[in-house]
Order: C-alpha cells, then sequence, then structure tokens
C-alpha cells in the first residue's frame, strides 16, 4: 500500500491518495505524467537527503520534509532508484580506478628505505643487544632512521607527480546529475526536476606543455630516486664513522685505566721511599697529583664512551637503544688501502658514481622541461569533448548529446606568461649552477679523503713503534725509581709519553679506517660489500 499528498491550489486541501498497486514508482497509477508526490520509508528519506546535499539542491526547511515526507510508507521512487544505483556503479568504478596504478610508477620507487643496499626483508625491528657488528648497526640504521624513511616517501611522493603528469595523456570522463522539487507563484502545482549526464574531454594539442610536464616530472623522480641512494649512503658512512667512534673510545677507555693503574703505581713506589727516607715527601705529592690527574682522564674517557655510544643508537633509529656492545673485527676497513692510483683518475671516476651528480643533472633536466611548459602555457589549446545528457521538467523528458572541438587561445594574460617564462628560465640557470657546485664538491671530497687516507696510513705504520717503545720506557724508569737509582721526575714523564702514544695510536687507527670510508663515499663505491664476507677475502 503506498500513501501520497496530492496537491492542489491554493486555497484547498491536499488529499491523501492510497494505492495498493504493487508498482513501487509514483502514486497514483505511476505514470510520469501524475503530480502526485511520492512518500518515502526512513531509509529512502536519508538516501536521497544524501544525495540532495552532495548535488547542492537539499531545502534546508523543516517542511519540505513534513509536507512531502511519510515515515509509515516503504516505497521508493523508481525515477531516482535507478539513478542512486547508477551513482552508487560510478562510486565504486572511481574508488577501484583511484586505488590503480595504471602507469606503474610506484614500482619505480624500492619497496625499502634502505635502497638497493639491503632488501626490506633484512630489516629485523628486534631490539640489538649484545655484541654487534659493523654490518647490523648499519643495517639498523638503514632501515629504521627517519632519514631515510624520509627519502624513500619523498621518491614515492614524485612518482605519484609522474602519474598525475602521465594522466594528461588519457581522457577524462565524468558523470554529473541533480534533482529538485520546487514550485513558485506562476505555477498552481509544485514540479519535480532532474538531470543527469555523461561527459568525455581529451587534450588533442597543446604545442608540448603536456610532454613537457611529463618530462619535468620524469626527471624530478630520477632525482628524488639520486638524492634517495646518496642519503642511504651518507647515513651509510655517518653509521660507520660513529661505529668506529665508539670502538676507539671504549678502547681509550681501557688505556685510560691502563694508564691510571701505571701512575697508582708511581704513587705507591714514591709512598714507600719516603717512608723509608729514600725520597723526599715532595715525590709522594707529585706522584698523588699525577695519579689523580689520571683519574679524571679515565672518568672522561667513560664519559665520551657513553656518548658516543647513545650516538651510535641514534643512527640506529632510537636513542634508548643501550644494551649492545661494538666489536673490534672489522678486516675490510682494518687492510693496509691501495693509494697507488692517481688522485686525478679518482676524481673522474667519481664523476659517473655519486648519486649527488645524477640528482643535479636530472633536476636541471626537469628545469630545462619547466622552460618548454612555460612557453606551452601561453600557446592555444585543441580539445575534443562528447557528452550526452537527458533531463526532465516534471512529466516533460528531453535527451541531448554533442560532439565536438574546443580552441583556446591566449591573447592578453597581462604578461603572466612572459614573466612565467623567465622565472623558468632562471630556475634552469640555477640548477645548471647547483649542478657544477655539486661537481666542485664532489671533486673537492674526493681530492681530501684521498690524501687522508694516504697520511693516515702511514701514520699507522708507525704508531706500533711508537706506543712500543713508549711502553719500554715507562717501564725502565719505574723499574730505575723503585730500586732508587732514577728520580720521579723521569717517571712521571715516560707516563705522561707512554699516555700520549697509546691515544696515538688510537687516533691513527680510527682516522684509518674512517678514511677509507670516506673516500669510498667520495668515489660513489661504498656499498654492501664492504661487509659481506665473500667480499672480504683480498680486498685492499
Amino acid at each position: 500500500m503506498r500513501v501520497s499528498v496530492r496537491p492542489c491550489r491554493r486555497g484547498c486541501s491536499p488529499r491523501r491518495v492510497v494505492s495498493t498497486s504493487g508498482n513501487s514508482g509514483m502514486a497514483s497509477g505511476g505514470g510520469q505524467g501524475q503530480d502526485a508526490v511520492p512518500v518515502w520509508s526512513g531509509v529512502g528519506t536519508t538516501v536521497l537527503h544524501n544525495v540532495l546535499l552532495a548535488n547542492g539542491n537539499l531545502s534546508h526547511t523543516l517542511g519540505f520534509y513534513r509536507a512531502r515526507f511519510n515515515p509509515a510508507s516503504s516505497s521508493f521512487p523508481h525515477i531516482l532508484n535507478s539513478r542512486l544505483s547508477l551513482l552508487l556503479l560510478v562510486w565504486v568504478f572511481s574508488g577501484a580506478a583511484s586505488a590503480a596504478d595504471p602507469f606503474a610508477v610506484f614500482p619505480r620507487v624500492l619497496p625499502s628505505p634502505a635502497a638497493d643496499l639491503r632488501p626490506a626483508t633484512a630489516c629485523n625491528p628486534a631490539h640489538l643487544s649484545g655484541s654487534i657488528t659493523l654490518a647490523q648497526a648499519v643495517e639498523r640504521a638503514l632501515c629504521a632512521n627517519p632519514l631515510t624513511r624520509s627519502a624513500w616517501l619523498a621518491s614515492r611522493q614524485r612518482a605519484a607527480e609522474l602519474g598525475q603528469a602521465n594522466s594528461a595523456y588519457l581522457p577524462e570522463v565524468s558523470i554529473s546529475g541533480n534533482v529538485a522539487r520546487g514550485g513558485d507563484s506562476l505555477t498552481p502545482n509544485d514540479y519535480t526536476t532532474w538531470q543527469a549526464g555523461i561527459e568525455a574531454q581529451y587534450l588533442l594539442y597543446d604545442f608540448g606543455g603536456r610532454d613537457a610536464r611529463s618530462q619535468a616530472a620524469e626527471s624530478l623522480l630520477a632525482a628524488a630516486l639520486a638524492s634517495h641512494d646518496a642519503t642511504v649512503r651518507v647515513l651509510y658512512l655517518q653509521t660507520v664513522t660513529a661505529y668506529f667512534n665508539l670502538q676507539a673510545a671504549q678502547a681509550a677507555v681501557i688505556a685510560a685505566r691502563e694508564v691510571e693503574a701505571s701512575a697508582l703505581a708511581a704513587f705507591k713506589a714514591a709512598d714507600a721511599r719516603v717512608e723509608v727516607g729514600t725520597a723526599i715527601p715532595v715525590d709522594r705529592l707529585q706522584a698523588k697529583t699525577q695519579h689523580t690527574q689520571r683519574e679524571i682522564e679515565r672518568i672522561r674517557a667513560e664519559g665520551l664512551a657513553a656518548r658516543l655510544h647513545g650516538e651510535l643508537a641514534a643512527l640506529m633509529g632510537d636513542a634508548s637503544q643501550n644494551r649492545f656492545t661494538v666489536v673490534d673485527r672489522e678486516p675490510a676497513f682494518s687492510q693496509s688501502p691501495d693509494v697507488s692510483p692517481a688522485v686525478d683518475a679518482l676524481i673522474e671516476a667519481s664523476r659517473t658514481r655519486r648519486p649527488e651528480l645524477r640528482a643535479a643533472e636530472a633536476t636541471l633536466q626537469a628545469r630545462e622541461a619547466g622552460v618548454s611548459s612555460a612557453r606551452a602555457d601561453g600557446m592555444p589549446r585543441l580539445s575534443a569533448y562528447v557528452n550526452a545528457r537527458r533531463q526532465a521538467f516534471d512529466s516533460l523528458e528531453t535527451d541531448s548529446s554533442a560532439l565536438g572541438l574546443n580552441v583556446t587561445i591566449p591573447l592578453f594574460t597581462g604578461y603572466r606568461n612572459t614573466y612565467q617564462i623567465a622565472a623558468a628560465q632562471t630556475q634552469a640557470a640555477l640548477a645548471a649552477v647547483d649542478r657544477d657546485s655539486v661537481a666542485n664538491q664532489v671533486a673537492l671530497e674526493v681530492w681530501r679523503a684521498y690524501y687522508k687516507l694516504k697520511s693516515e696510513n702511514a701514520a699507522d705504520s708507525r704508531s706500533s713503534d711508537l706506543v712500543e717503545s713508549a711502553a719500554a720506557a715507562e717501564k725502565l724508569a719505574l723499574g730505575r725509581y723503585r730500586a732508587g737509582l732514577g728520580i720521579l721526575l723521569d717517571v712521571l714523564s715516560a707516563q705522561a709519553s707512554l699516555a700520549q702514544a697509546r691515544y696515538t695510536q688510537l687516533q691513527t687507527q680510527l682516522g684509518l679506517r674512517v678514511a677509507r670510508a670516506e673516500l669510498a663515499q667520495a668515489m660513489g663505491e661504498l656499498s654492501w660489500d664492504w661487509m659481506e664476507p665473500a667480499q672480504r677475502e683480498g680486498m685492499k
């Protein structure tokens, strides 16, 4: 059963019409020519409310619902039912299209923030504990550090922008529709209007603007991928440096404790000689002063090791990770390097390997494409369109369709396009300067790393002799003093020389390892092969 209210001229009362027909269309026979107002259920009312709201045709008065909607009925107008189904189908189709990747741009971005150095499956989120190797530290840093994730997400953003630029090669299709119930003082009865249509547009020619924007997006994606690679390798070097700094700091703590023990032995020897009267009291005071100084140095060394421990943990993505220790077994960074190639050859080789140079070159290409795009914005545009539409005013329905061409010719834009071209050309010139600056910086980094490696290699070869001779001198001076044949000044001087020799040896070992990593980074050769066991044999 359906109930509807038949509108009438002003001055009369609306009449209710009850129909027992099984048709869910319009009341009073359901024909399109009837002017009865349909009555719908609460669910139907809610759906229509949403549709009208989406199309901007919703009446803002509650009287509209009170006069026309009866919650006791469960019918729904056929005229809207079919169109709502069409809108639902379009909504589902558009949602599926938005989740697709028809241009296959996202697979071009590697699935792991660690770039091509490590696969995504290698990233283990578990907290590190116990002794960790350099490979474990670098792997955790590449997977968990926010810098790599940020660069990776920037690459995905550029990939999405490339897909957005390529979408201009496909037509745009849209469906529109609206429905309304209205009336005015000239018409005695209310009336229903609705319309639905589909339209497609396609850009035919724009003097290369579409191609230029696609090329610019392609170049920016290449620049983002290269920048991601550069970020990963810089973080690799930072982690290697932090790891070796922590190693050196831990070794410095051990050396400081040994020096402190030697100073304590000298103090006890001086105290014993003062007690037996073979030394003056000032010897005991000097020895005690020296021992206290070595104790302070040991405390500072322990503090430095703790700070460097936190810095390495922060590079690995979480500064609160402090239950690990580093081990000194990295032969790939400890072997004697080969520094026979000329530095000019190394600089030339780095120009083809450094990702920073690739990023700068790709950015320049993008800016040059931007100049072509700016020029095309001031040229005519030719596009084709096709549409089909059905609309109705109460009982009168009409169909229309069209197929044609659109030509847009900019005549005067207030010199906007002139300045756009000038700005694009300036950006391209700046990108060229940035590329040259990066190339110069790469050459400087190779030059510095090369000569630093040479000097550290030469210094490391002499550091062992330095510690050996200083230890022998300290042992001899302390023995002579205990035997009453030497003076305390000789002991204190020998201990100071030994402490400095051990510190120098630690610094040269650290400098050699870091210099090797810096030269590899400067040349663009720092990769996972440096830490894989299979690659360590024969590495120089």
